[in-house]
């Protein structure tokens, strides 16, 4: 659910409601009078975002976005919040290779046939320095997941970070719009044929393998939408040795895992049902991360959130944009709520695992990145043995 400026102002306008903050959302504090916009002043109190027919007391997050659903107030149905780009067309593939390749700066391209997709998806490549065997890092983006220049390329600026300097490959593959970076039951009209964990788990380690220098370790990682399908993949998976999450929500059973996914697909055009069927359904059970955290035992687990709270990147962000704060202040409020709930059942399981709450943070690059380092520190060790 990483949303540009333009889609966060869509979203929370569509939302159209009012939250009035309960006892039980603690994550919410005012910021110093004159740093946020007069529209979140007084957010002790209420947040007004677009008419509703009557204000709704809400106690929770989970609650807040259930009401939505209950409401079913369209998402993205005017062509204001349709896909910038779409996915790519389909095409005839045989089988699951690199076609084409080029180089920007570090970086490298791939374009790759995807047999089950049917489709060609292009990965970005930032291979180690070393000629030695090096592990491999997979990370996967947000809800736009953009083509040429990746969120972790453009936004998240990885090739700035102490990561490149270690040996590692880290590979993006690109593309997912909005498509939590899974296997859809139908092809989409408008976002089309999905069967990304099937090209995560299958086809794209086999390209892996044939084209860099790799060890058999690996790690995946993710942010927002990514964050979700990276925990769940190294939940459900032997691939990985380690994972690295940052602002997802782990639930798919939950009312605020339902509505966030709805939400989110829907805010580019998709129809969540040809994802995994009508809510409840045996294959949005078998996602849910949640009821497979024993899957975790033994890998290096961290994860960290935001928590609602406006801070000096946030208003760098989002400047005058009172829309895009709003939407990201939700958006991360419902974050907060999910790791936590995530934590407890780590706890319960006695996985070991490493989360940070930032001390401010809504929904965006700024906070997604601030834990970054901290997160390949934690989670380094685990390819090196």
């Amino acid at each position: 659910m990483s949303y540009g400026m333009r889609s966060v102002a869509a979203t929370a306008g569509a939302l159209a409601i009012v939250l009035t903050v309960g006892s039980t959302t603690t994550a919410l504090a005012q910021p110093a009078a004159g740093d946020l916009p007069s529209v979140l002043r007084g957010f002790e109190d209420a947040v007004r975002i677009g008419p509703l027919p009557a204000p709704r007391p809400i106690g929770s997050t989970a609650e807040l976005v259930d009401a939505l659903g209950a409401a079913q107030y369209p998402v993205g149905t005017d062509p204001t919040s349709a896909l910038e780009v779409r996915p790519r067309p389909p095409k005839d593939v045989d089988r699951t290779a690199v076609v084409s390749t080029r180089t920007d700066g570090r970086y490298e391209y791939w374009v790759v046939d995807s047999l089950a997709m049917q489709r060609e998806v292009q990965v970005e490549v930032l291979r180690a320095t070393t000629d030695e065997a090096a592990p491999v890092l997979y990370l996967l983006d947000g809800v736009d997941s953009p083509e040429n220049r990746s969120g972790w390329r453009s936004e998240g600026e990885l090739d700035t970070h102490p990561i490149v300097e270690d040996d590692v490959h880290v590979v993006i593959p690109t593309g997912a719009y909005a498509s939590y970076w899974t296997d859809w039951e139908s092809d989409d009209p408008v976002l089309g044929r999905n069967k990304w964990e099937t090209f995560l788990t299958e086809e794209l380690p086999r390209v892996v393998a044939t084209h860099l220098n790799a060890t058999d370790q690996a790690a995946v990682g993710g942010i927002s939408m990514g964050a979700q399908a990276a925990m769940h993949l190294a939940a459900t998976t032997d691939l990985y040795d380690a994972v690295m999450a940052f602002s997802g929500h782990y639930s798919t059973m939950d009312p605020l895992g339902f509505q966030t996914r709805r939400v989110t697909v829907e805010s580019r055009g998709g129809d969540v049902e040809n994802m995994w069927g009508p809510r409840g359904s045996e294959r949005w059970r078998q996602n849910d991360t949640i009821s497979h955290v024993r899957g975790l035992a033994g890998k290096k687990v961290f994860f960290a959130a935001g928590n609602g709270i406006i801070g000096p990147d946030d208003l760098a962000v989002y400047q005058d944009d009172q829309q895009a704060v709003i939407g990201g202040t939700i958006l991360e409020l419902g974050v907060h709520e999910g790791t936590t709930a995530f934590q407890r059942a780590l706890i319960e399981a006695g996985i070991d695992h490493r989360v940070d709450y930032a001390a401010t943070g809504l929904h965006n690059w700024s906070t997604f990145m601030a834990s970054f380092d901290a997160g390949w520190e934690y989670i380094k060790p685990a390819l090196e043995d």
